[in-house]
């Protein structure tokens, strides 16, 4: 489905739903409302023209002027039009002009209190509010059962930030009015803010029942049921409001968003690329574009956008998941060797490391509490190959999420295994040159890496006893060992030999699909390079012939069993050594 962008006509009796659009902040339905007003009565007129003045007004607009003038023309008699004007008056600091357009608003409106609360609120908004309080007792003494009164008075209160006042005036407009929705709608938006959704809900749905599709009140709903996770229904609610033609901007953005947060993620970034058209610099939609791109695998313009973000937006206002995304991303598209420095010389690779580093260290900072961050920085680590960098934000992570995957486990027992390989090189390399302490350090930092690869496992092995990769993975960090002592005197002790045995074991049970072929062969090799490094010719037979068994071409096997003149199989006649 595209991006959803229908209209619809106004046949109309009055301008009630158009004030309502106004008064609830909906700038685009109000105007949209108000311009395609069919009736012609001059009075309806006359009070469109001057809402569209007030719109003007809002919006930062010049046409006020225009429309407070066309409203006077079209209904001299009506009070809407000298109102606006003296509101223009009164941002002019042109007391006098204003205060006689006000009183020929009132000499038009003498027994309509909306007129006086109209007054009330242009003087307001000019910050003089003892006038805005004579005129609201003028409306009282009118008509004390007017709920615009009470209504006004809790938005004078709300912009005071006295809010409990506020709510018992929206109350009274409720009393006096029980079919009032403005009031009720911001009833509604008040509990939102005080985290009373359930509150708020009883507003709207008391809303919903005399006008199910009222788009204000729709609006709170999807924006309620957005923050509570429950996306499905705020998607359906925002494409009613689409629906209904001539949403603002806003409303394509939340739904983008919500789009995104149910994982539909090609319809997500279809209506981001609208909004961006719309509103190129606002923040929220280049992150969701983002995101969006990225969930879909378009790493190159997830990171074009995350650029433009982090180029743009205020250090403040990029969040923990901006900072995740693009260490992930930039992670993603760097490319990686570990057999040649090649790649890693050049400026781009040094600055992409550094920026994924940094990316990382910032959301870390600013959440330091979440134990995904830590997983995703180690994985980020182990995919370069600097495992030891990995392994202390692995254990990070897993102090924080004791619940971890038993692969993230394994993940940090092989970093731990490669770590130590490092060491194992160093000593193969350098044993004959190093002094007694350096031997002693190497020995040192080797077995560090081989207990946490041993205890990794180990726990791998009490949480999941049945799956191999425990034994599999305990028994290879254990032929470390034996490698660094057959290098240091050229025996095998066999540190391994009973993982090994254990791992075998259960890989066979577990090799319906000959997947773990490679890893049988890998430790019966090492189980043949025991038995040869001790002399034992009858298990080391035994061991290659079951290595052949797994795979019948394997070379080294049968060489092994050719050197000892020993059959392919146990049930076959000897061979004659070449």
């Amino acid at each position: 489905m595209g991006v959803i962008t229908l209209s619809y006509a106004v046949f109309a009796q009055d301008n009630s739903k158009g004030i309502e659009y106004y008064e609830a902040g909906l700038f685009d339905f109000a105007k949209t409302y108000f311009e395609q007003q069919k009736n012609t009565n001059a009075d309806i007129q006359s009070e469109k023209y001057y809402y569209l003045g007030l719109i003007s007004i809002a919006e930062n607009t010049d046409s006020a002027s225009y429309f407070f003038e066309k409203s006077v023309l079209a209904n001299i008699k009506s009070p809407w039009g000298y109102i606006g004007k003296g509101l223009i008056y009164l941002s002019e600091s042109n007391e006098k002009e204003a205060t006689t357009a006000f009183k020929k608003a009132e000499s038009l409106g003498k027994k309509n209190a909306a007129v006086p609360v109209n007054i009330a609120k242009a003087y307001f908004s000019q910050k003089n509010k003892d006038k805005a309080k004579e005129f609201i007792a003028k409306a009282k003494k009118l008509n004390p059962n007017y709920s615009g009164i009470y209504l006004t008075e809790g938005d004078f209160l709300m912009e005071e930030n006295l809010v409990g006042d506020a709510m018992g005036k929206y109350e009274q407009a409720q009393y006096f009015n029980t079919t009032d929705k403005l009031s009720t709608l911001k009833l509604a938006r008040m509990y939102v803010k005080m985290n009373r959704n359930d509150l708020a809900l009883d507003q709207l749905n008391s809303i919903f029942a005399t006008d199910a599709n009222n788009i204000p009140a729709t609006i709170v709903f999807g924006e309620i049921k957005n923050a509570e996770g429950k996306f499905k229904e705020a998607i359906t609610a925002f494409e009613k409001v689409i629906a209904a033609g001539n949403a603002p901007i806003n409303i394509y953005e939340r739904y983008a968003q919500a789009l995104y947060f149910d994982k539909q993620y090609a319809k997500s970034l279809e209506q981001t690329v609208y909004c961006l058209k719309q509103n190129p610099g606002n923040l929220t939609t280049i992150r969701i574009n983002a995101y969006n791109n990225y969930e879909l695998g378009n790493y190159q313009e997830t990171l074009s956008r995350l650029d433009n973000l982090m180029s743009i937006a205020n250090p403040k206002n990029i969040i923990y998941l901006d900072y995740i995304t693009y260490g992930d991303v930039l992670t993603k598209v760097t490319p990686k060797t570990v057999t040649s420095k090649n790649s890693q010389d050049t400026i781009d690779y040094v600055v992409a490391r550094r920026k994924i580093t940094e990316s990382y260290e910032k959301a870390i900072q600013l959440r330091p509490e979440i134990a995904d961050t830590y997983k995703q920085f180690a994985t980020s680590y182990y995919s370069f190959f600097e495992y030891a960098k990995a392994i202390p934000l692995y254990e990070k992570y897993f102090e924080l999420n004791p619940n971890y995957l038993t692969m993230d486990m394994f993940t940090y027992s092989d970093a731990s295994l490669n770590t130590a390989k490092i060491h194992l090189a160093e000593y193969s390399r350098n044993k004959d040159k190093f002094t007694p302490e350096q031997l002693a350090n190497n020995k040192a930092n080797f077995m560090t890496y081989i207990n946490k690869g041993v205890e990794a496992n180990n726990k791998i092995i009490e949480r999941a006893p049945d799956l191999y990769l425990g034994y599999y993975g305990k028994a290879r960090i254990n032929a470390l060992v034996d490698d660094y002592e057959r290098i240091g005197n050229g025996k095998v002790p066999g540190i391994a030999k009973e993982s090994f045995e254990e791992a075998i074991t259960k890989m066979l049970e577990q090799n319906q699909d000959q997947k773990l072929n490679n890893n049988i062969i890998e430790g019966y090799n090492y189980l043949s390079a025991y038995y040869i490094s001790n002399g034992d010719v009858k298990n080391t037979i035994d061991v290659n012939q079951k290595i052949l068994l797994v795979d019948a071409n394997n070379e080294r096997a049968a060489y092994v069993l050719q050197q000892l003149n020993a059959p392919r199989t146990p049930a076959a006649p000897k061979t004659n050594k070449k």
